[in-house]
């Protein structure tokens, strides 16, 4: 079981039962027969990177401590996340049930990053996204560099130590089919679209770009823009597709989305069926495309692999978040 930790995460949408410390007064109702059949990690507190630990014992770890972690020592947690399971809760401080950018956690191989399932977002997208590519169900591998015992990789410098087969993404956004009105008690109310093209992936990648709006057109609007974007950790990345309705006097309004995992992408001219806020489908609201992945240069490979050849590739990251539950100390 410790070997397989490592490498791969076990189930979604599967809880990990974790017993506490039987007290003598507490012998009496727990079946010990039970406890064994369904204990598999042992929460323990996190002691730093030097101490050994056996590899079912597992620790949780706040964002905020966890990003001072990423910051300070990126490589040592990466390492860490190769033989011990890390569980990632929100801050005590989110009253309002708000959720951080799971993607930082993914980055430095942590496996149970928890959400407020309850807030609809941008990080409960890439959760979904993340788990496009295995419909939601079952484990996902990480990549090969987040896998060997003697890696380098640290995701502040993702440059140095590991091999990244770096990609230019080229989104002509050509159309859209069919937007919803927003304000559907108002029959004259139509929505000014605009495109976000959004990355999600080690910070040197994380990037917005968007087309111009099309004024007071729903239907089929056409805006033949390109979007293009060098990715250096492919690997990793999220891909966002956003459509909003744009406001001269506040805030752009929320249309829909997709989000899917930059490996998952395949190219030539696509529709995007679009999502609600909450991953409803909005059918049939979609958006066209032409997508052009182009190869760019493997830093420290075999020189007789192909690196022109784009292919899809089945290996991502970590286990789905499930909904939030009480931090083990």
């Amino acid at each position: 079981l410790g070997e397989m930790l490592g490498p791969f995460i076990i189930t979604l949408r599967m809880r990990l039962l974790v017993v506490p410390s039987i007290q003598p007064k507490d012998s009496a109702e727990i079946s010990v027969e039970l406890s064994d059949v369904v204990v598999y990690c042992r929460a323990v507190p996190f002691y730093g990177f030097e101490k050994r630990q056996p590899a079912n014992e597992m620790s949780s770890f706040s964002e905020r401590k966890v990003r001072k972690l990423i910051k300070d020592c990126g490589n040592s947690l990466v390492r860490h996340n190769i033989h011990h399971l890390s569980r990632i809760y929100p801050s005590g401080l989110r009253t309002d049930s708000s959720n951080y950018n799971p993607q930082e956690m993914w980055n430095t191989g942590c496996q149970l990053v928890a959400l407020n399932f309850q807030t609809p977002g941008y990080e409960m997208d890439l959760n979904q996204g993340r788990f496009q590519e295995n419909g939601q169900c079952g484990y996902i591998l990480k990549p090969n560099f987040m896998r060997e015992s003697d890696t380098k990789f640290d995701p502040e410098y993702p440059s140095h130590g590991a091999c990244h087969d770096m990609k230019t993404l080229t989104v002509r956004v050509i159309s859209a089919q069919q937007l919803p009105k927003l304000n559907k008690e108002k029959k004259n109310s139509i929505v000014d679209p605009l495109v976000h093209l959004e990355i999600y992936g080690v910070s040197i990648d994380n990037a917005k770009k968007h087309t111009k709006y099309i004024l007071n057109n729903g239907f089929n609007p056409m805006w033949n823009e390109t979007l293009t974007h060098q990715i250096r950790v492919p690997e990793l990345a999220l891909v966002r597709f956003v459509v909003e309705d744009y406001d001269t006097t506040s805030s752009n309004d929320f249309v829909g989305q997709y989000t899917l995992p930059f490996t998952s992408l395949k190219t030539g001219y696509r529709h995007i069926h679009l999502l609600s806020r909450d991953s409803a489908p909005l059918s049939p609201a979609t958006l066209f495309v032409h997508i052009t992945i182009e190869s760019i240069g493997m830093r420290k490979r075999n020189p007789s692999q192909n690196s022109s050849q784009v292919t899809r590739s089945s290996e991502a990251t970590f286990l789905p978040s499930s909904h939030l539950q009480t931090p083990v100390p």
